[in-house]
């Protein structure tokens, strides 16, 4: 039976049950990713995107699909980013960190539990992502981005995320893109304040050199998850074309504002 016809006799009030999708790849001897292509290819919204109408159209959900980001860092910001874009329906995700998962990391970052200590973050992170959506796409490095051997990756993805802890790799992973005219998200959190851009040099931002003032105001759950969305969110708007973030933003979830850098 051809794998569209078997689709659209398989929608109910116009959504693709997640039944549906297994049921094709034992029938028709297909991959999850193709089921969900040919739906989106052809107007048929898969079921766990339902919510996503309204706010994203069935061809920008498709484009989503397509896209390809690059993360880097597995850790606080990076986990939830990658949740979140895998949750929305982004179809292809490189997740580069080479570290693994410690007790310290438990209290913020996504997946971290007495069962993953000692695990490599991205290693986890596509195992746990894989199961809230099986057509997700996941390609891991498990070890530390190096501008001089992995900078060919930038011009292969769509958009980069940073999710590092080095403020000087931060500038120079941002200098990289910047180069190449790549879009760029930036994040950092330390304590209720965080901060943000989209497609610009860093050094301006990390003016005093060291480490993040992360390590000497903590990093709770509350701020890394806020980062995270935001950054999310610019992701989704680079991939569609959206209006994006132009000039740097400071989070301030003390007096929970919003403050142009």
């Amino acid at each position: 039976m051809e794998l569209l016809t078997f689709l659209k006799e398989q929608t109910i009030d116009g959504f693709l049950p997640l039944k549906a999708n297994y049921e094709a790849i034992k029938r028709i001897s297909c991959t999850f990713q193709e089921t969900e292509k040919m739906a989106l290819q052809n107007g048929i919204t898969p079921l766990r995107y339902k919510r996503n109408q309204k706010t994203i159209s069935i061809e920008e959900q498709y484009t989503l699909f397509q896209a390809t980001v690059l993360i880097v860092g597995c850790g606080g910001l990076g986990g939830f980013v990658a949740e979140i874009l895998t949750r929305i329906g982004v179809g292809n995700l490189i997740l580069c960190d080479g570290d693994v998962f410690e007790e310290h990391n438990m209290n913020r970052q996504n997946f971290s539990s007495p069962k993953t200590l000692g695990r490599l973050k991205a290693e986890v992170l596509k195992e746990k992502l894989e199961e809230i959506n099986p057509a997700v796409h996941i390609e891991t490095m498990t070890r530390f981005f190096e501008p001089q051997t992995d900078a060919h990756l930038i011009q292969e993805v769509d958009v980069i995320v940073d999710a590092l802890d080095n403020p000087d790799l931060k500038c120079l992973l941002a200098k990289l893109c910047y180069e190449q005219q790549k879009p760029f998200v930036h994040g950092a959190i330390a304590g209720y304040y965080s901060q943000f851009s989209t497609s610009s040099l860093l050094e301006p931002l990390y003016a005093q050199k060291g480490d993040g003032v992360e390590k000497k105001v903590g990093n709770p759950s509350f701020t890394v998850c806020f980062a995270a969305s935001i950054q999310s969110t610019e992701v989704v708007k680079l991939l569609l074309g959206k209006p994006h973030l132009q000039t740097p933003l400071m989070g301030d979830l003390w007096e929970y504002e919003l403050i142009s850098l």
